[in-house]
């Protein structure tokens, strides 16, 4: 069995459709989605819809409570955008996310959150210690445990163990987030984790973003000063957008 696994869609209906479109041609038997549906992102309504129109399970992201209040003034008027822009239906649903899910992979049980079975903000990267990641997930039995939130992939193994961190469809870093401003990669993250009695292999993909409709859709919503926001693409050969 075959699962496409999601995350950090940012409310970004191009690299969201990008993904999708690669992920049908690789003939996968299920999507499932990580969380961080939106906010940071022009398109919050249509990012719902297109998730609820395919059927994909999704679970809750931090960004999805629209309540971190940010201290940073773009992200908490872009918050605030966000929040006047969902329709009551769809806030309805973003609270309605659970926080985990489980899913029979082939025979492979794999665990899907956002951050940790601990906290949705856990950072899972290539520094993570195995005791610390035991810790956050506890008495949970999994094969395989899917995360996102860093924006950055990873694959790891340990035992009968496998961690992976399946990136951002919409906002790949160059690094996790440290406190500094991001370095966005003009492309979109995803994995596929495939299941069967032999066990689980995991493929990370990235493909490019479809960097003229993003730009256009970011501009047709009035989202809040997209020039700056669009710095933080840093494209090598390109002009402004």
């Amino acid at each position: 069995m075959r699962i496409g696994v999601i995350s950090d869609l940012h409310a970004t209906v191009a690299a969201l459709a990008a993904v999708l479109r690669d992920l049908d041609d690789r003939s996968v038997d299920q999507i499932v989605c990580l969380g961080d549906v939106v906010d940071m992102g022009p398109s919050p309504n249509e990012v719902i819809d297109l998730i609820s129109a395919r059927g994909i399970p999704c679970i809750s992201g931090n960004h999805d409570r629209l309540s971190e209040h940010p201290g940073h003034p773009l992200l908490a008027e872009i918050e605030a955008w966000t929040l006047d822009r969902l329709s009551p239906q769809n806030l309805a649903w973003l609270a309605a996310l659970p926080a985990e899910r489980m899913f029979d992979a082939g025979g492979v049980r794999l665990l899907c959150v956002h951050g940790s079975p601990h906290a949705d903000t856990d950072q899972v990267t290539e520094h993570t210690s195995w005791p610390q990641l035991e810790a956050w997930w506890g008495e949970r039995q999994f094969d395989v445990m899917v995360c996102g939130h860093t924006h950055v992939q990873l694959a790891r193994r340990a035992g009968s163990h496998t961690i992976v961190n399946v990136g951002s469809v919409a906002q790949p870093f160059e690094r996790p987030f440290d406190g500094k401003p991001p370095r966005v990669l003009p492309a979109c993250d995803y994995a596929i984790v495939e299941g069967s009695a032999a066990g689980a292999s995991v493929e990370l993909r990235r493909i490019p973003l479809p960097w003229e409709a993003f730009v256009s859709e970011l501009r047709s919503a009035a989202f809040p000063q997209p020039d700056t926001w669009l710095a933080q693409w840093r494209r090598t050969g390109q002009g402004a957008a």
